[in-house]
């Protein structure tokens, strides 16, 4: 999708019209996955009894619709000010002549769990993935 709930309400139609039916959706973020859950409604399938759905963010919307979404919680004012310091001694290396190092940094973030989310309800076939 492209990040937004009308593109989450396009993929979850076709993830929730194939034959076999996924177990869980796991979203890009908590507008598509508040628009998954929207498709799960209208198909009359069960979240989380027959779909788990998360998504990613924690924004406000995961706490307004109904299952309320287990989410990914970013650091998000701590990635800001990261990328802001990883910026600035960038321009500083490149001003005194020296070579910028690219620079892997790994922030902590915290899985927030809600009512979207449960074991899968059936049996999943061996070698599959959920």
């Amino acid at each position: 999708g492209r990040f937004s709930y009308r593109s989450g309400l396009d993929a979850a139609d076709r993830l929730l019209a194939l034959p076999e039916m996924p177990t869980a959706i796991s979203a890009s973020n908590d507008e598509m996955a508040a628009a998954t859950i929207s498709v799960a409604h209208r198909r009359h399938i069960d979240v989380p009894g027959e779909l788990t759905v998360t998504g990613f963010d924690d924004t406000l919307l995961a706490t307004t619709v109904w299952p309320e979404i287990t989410t990914i919680r970013q650091p998000i004012s701590d990635m800001s000010h990261a990328a802001v310091d990883l910026l600035a001694r960038s321009i500083r290396a490149h001003r005194a002549g020296g070579d910028t190092e690219f620079e892997h940094l790994t922030l902590d973030y915290s899985l927030i769990e809600r009512e979207s989310s449960a074991p899968p309800a059936r049996p999943i076939p061996r070698g599959r993935i959920a």
